[in-house]
């Protein structure tokens, strides 16, 4: 995959759907940003199932590594990632890994679920913090020329990268440990319950993706 570049992590999501809706969005915009500058790109999915399905979705950006384990490894090396918004994003703050959140569901469930919850983030250290710590991009937003922008933006400003830092460590700092990630689910409950009635965004009714690690925060 050549050695050169950032290394810029991709972490579509640790269900079949998920993958199917995120993975081509993703790809895209990893395709529009390696024309822009020299970068590396690494796939970590939780099993060889979800890797073998993601393959097809690779065929027209090869230049991206897949692995099926590791990812506190590929955490740690990372520059920044682009991740469902989901459980996988508090790891990334764990980490102090800058990232560009998505979520794209069907238009069905969509429908349903913006009448059923308003908040107003998805990304797990969005919503913890009240705060837009990662962008991120929901539903039409979530376009591989909005991501591919961001994600650009982010690597182009390591002032940035470090503010960004900054807030994740209070973030964590504020979830304890051990037992953060039940702390956190918690916490998300509580401000799902109080969300008001319009204005924000609107979720899916289960937007928060299983960890693709389990990691003792």
């Amino acid at each position: 995959m050549g050695s050169g570049g950032p290394l810029v992590l991709l972490l579509p999501g640790s269900r079949p759907g998920e993958l199917r809706r995120h993975l081509p969005i993703i790809v895209e915009a990893a395709r529009q940003m390696q024309a822009k500058q020299p970068l590396r790109f690494r796939l970590v999915l939780p099993n060889n199932a979800l890797a073998e399905q993601a393959r097809p979705f690779l065929a027209r950006f090869a230049q991206v590594e897949i692995r099926t384990q590791g990812l506190a490894e590929s955490l740690l090396e990372a520059t920044i990632a682009i991740a469902s918004t989901g459980t996988v994003t508090l790891e990334c703050a764990y980490f102090g890994v800058p990232t560009v959140a998505l979520y794209k569901t069907s238009w069905t469930t969509y429908q349903i679920a913006k009448r059923l919850i308003t908040v107003n983030f998805l990304a797990m250290p969005n919503l913890l913090a009240g705060d837009t710590i990662y962008p991120e991009f929901i539903q039409h937003q979530a376009t591989p020329e909005n991501i591919a922008r961001a994600a650009l933006e982010l690597l182009e400003d390591p002032a940035r990268q470090d503010a960004i830092r900054a807030k994740l460590s209070k973030v964590v700092r504020m979830l304890g440990a051990p037992g953060a990630s039940q702390r956190a689910a918690d916490a998300i409950v509580n401000l799902v319950a109080k969300a008001p009635s319009a204005g924000h965004y609107s979720t899916p009714a289960r937007p928060m993706a299983p960890l693709l690690i389990n990691t003792s925060l």
